[in-house]
Parts: structure tokens; sequence; C-alpha cells
């Protein structure tokens, strides 16, 4: 899965992995600008995607929980939810 997509998703599985290792190495709070930034942007490659509604709507959830992530457990959850994520779509 070479695309822009599977591009975006892979930077944020690093950028989620980027801040929880900060944030548990060091006690430093949550640097969430980034992800909030790669969520509006998922959103934008969303709607252009060839995807299914179904996983449209997937992606759509996930990009919203991404917004709200503020803590090193709520980061965890969405590296899971990410997880399955692409699984799904891996799957199509």
């Amino acid at each position: 899965m070479s695309n822009p997509l599977a591009e975006l998703l892979n930077e944020i599985n690093d950028e989620l992995a980027n801040q929880i290792s900060l944030a548990s190495n060091m006690d430093k709070k949550i640097d969430t600008r980034k992800l909030v930034q790669l969520s509006k942007t998922l959103n934008g490659v969303i709607m252009t995607s060839g995807l299914s509604d179904e996983n449209k709507s997937m992606l759509q959830k996930f990009s919203l929980t991404l917004q709200d992530s503020s803590t090193v457990k709520s980061l965890r959850y969405e590296k899971q939810d990410l997880e399955r994520v692409l699984s799904n779509i891996n799957e199509i």
C-alpha cells in the first residue's frame, strides 16, 4: 500500500510512538500540535480517497479521537486503534 494515505498513517504512527516515548520517559506533557495537524491532513486525504464509506467513516472517527489525545494512556489507545485501522485497510 504505497499511497498518500498509507504514508500519512505511517507518519501518524511514528508521531504517536514518539509522543508516547517522550512523555513516558521524561514525564513531559503531550505536545498535540503535530497530531492535530496530522489529523486535519488525514481528513483531507480521506475525502479524496477511493475508500468505501465504511472505511472513510472508520478513519474519520479515528481522526477525531486523535485530536483529543492528551495523555500517554490515550495515545496508547490511539496507537492500538491505528493498528486496527491499518489492518482493516490492508485487508481490502
